[in-house]
């Protein structure tokens, strides 16, 4: 799989050996991929589950203990003859992540994890309306922060941002940061000499889902924060597209009522612009409920088509809690399924279990595939 994952139409995880042609890579990400779903092997068990020779084998098994990336943890019991197997599992707390989410209306944050994604620390820096030139130095000093506070060699950097990234992770256009063409990891790599990898809010937190949560391999999230994004999982696979915009629901055009002028949804469906709309509707003597129930109505009808031509079996929303809930997902729900066939199967519609913190889970995931791999 290309390094770059999120740029890769291929499948997240390693389930085999290397073909001809393939590289060491290839195999060693196998071997961490295996040790990563947390039961103990050996050895042997690692060359018998992979197709991978011992010799192979031991090889990079010698290089990852040599990198601290892994760890000998005891001897598994032997009745019959022969040496006993040496039991090998990941090193998860010997290294560290810095994961930093861009996404939020009103705050930057950056938090540092081990490689289960577990958060150990967090900062943060209040970011209301910051944009351009201001915003690139306020990432400077949150991460310049974060790294104080690591107490372990540094993984990588992974950052989620709102936005288009390209496959050199140069962020080619945030309308909410006010960003074109922004080198931003290649900067920060250089000024902190730590790996940086950058990619779209919303595809690092379908990326989480995917590795943290229930996510199935066909799957779509929608993001809801200074904008409204979505991130792409087709049989296991992320998809970006040529223009690295597959996904990019913010610019469907969109009805907020019959025989209304179309507008793009991201100018109807963003956290501010929600909350604006439920103090209108409070204002008019409504509840919030019926401003988010509409809400609800207009995310819906932009969604059943990409639901019923992509095949997708979960949509999976997150964004604030006070505007993320069980109205709003009704709604949407109820306007999706009056959008779709009768013979089509009911897509399941849900808010995220990882909470505010699914982008900053899903840039250390992000991390843990582009420097070691897996997923």
């Amino acid at each position: 799989m290309d390094p770059r994952l999120l740029s890769s139409s291929a499948a997240l995880r390693r389930e085999s050996a290397a073909l001809p042609g393939h590289t060491r890579a290839h195999n060693r990400a196998l071997v961490l991929q295996m040790l990563y779903r947390g039961t103990p092997l050996s050895r042997a068990d690692i060359a018998r589950e992979s197709g991978l020779t011992r010799v192979t084998v031991s090889d990079l098994v010698g290089d990852l203990l040599r990198e601290g990336l892994i760890v000998e943890r005891g001897i598994r019991p032997s009745n019959g003859p022969g040496k006993p197997a040496v039991l090998l599992e990941m090193a998860r707390d010997n290294q560290q992540i810095v994961a930093i989410d861009l996404s939020g209306h009103d705050v930057f944050r950056a938090v540092l994890t081990n490689l289960d994604g577990e958060i150990s620390e967090e900062v943060s820096i209040p970011s209301p309306g910051v944009t351009g030139d201001e915003a690139a130095s306020l990432v400077d000093d949150l991460l310049e922060w974060a790294l104080q506070l690591t107490t372990a060699p540094v993984l990588g950097v992974g950052i989620g941002v709102p936005g288009i990234v390209d496959r050199d992770q140069v962020v080619r256009r945030s309308i909410s940061l006010d960003w074109t063409n922004r080198s931003l990891a290649p900067a920060l790599s250089t000024r902190f000499g730590v790996p940086v990898s950058v990619a779209n809010d919303a595809n690092v937190a379908v990326l989480a889902e995917h590795s943290f949560a229930s996510g199935g391999d066909d799957l779509l999230l929608v993001k809801i924060g200074r904008g409204v994004g979505g991130g792409l999982l087709l049989d296991g696979r992320p998809v970006l597209g040529s223009r690295l915009t597959a996904g990019e629901i913010g610019r469907v055009l969109v009805r907020p009522s019959a025989g209304s002028e179309a507008v793009a949804l991201e100018s109807l469906i963003t956290a501010p612009t929600l909350r604006k709309q439920i103090e209108k509707a409070v204002i008019a003597g409504e509840t919030a409920d019926a401003a988010l129930r509409r809400a609800g109505q207009v995310l819906g009808s932009a969604l059943a088509p990409l639901i019923t031509s992509l095949g997708l079996t979960s949509v999976v929303l997150t964004g604030p809690s006070e505007v993320i809930g069980d109205v709003l997902i009704d709604a949407t729900r109820e306007a999706v399924d009056a959008s779709t066939a009768d013979d089509v199967d009911h897509v399941d519609i849900h808010v995220t279990p990882l909470g505010p913190d699914i982008v900053l889970r899903g840039a250390a995931a992000l991390v843990l595939s582009e420097r070691l791999g897996i997923a």
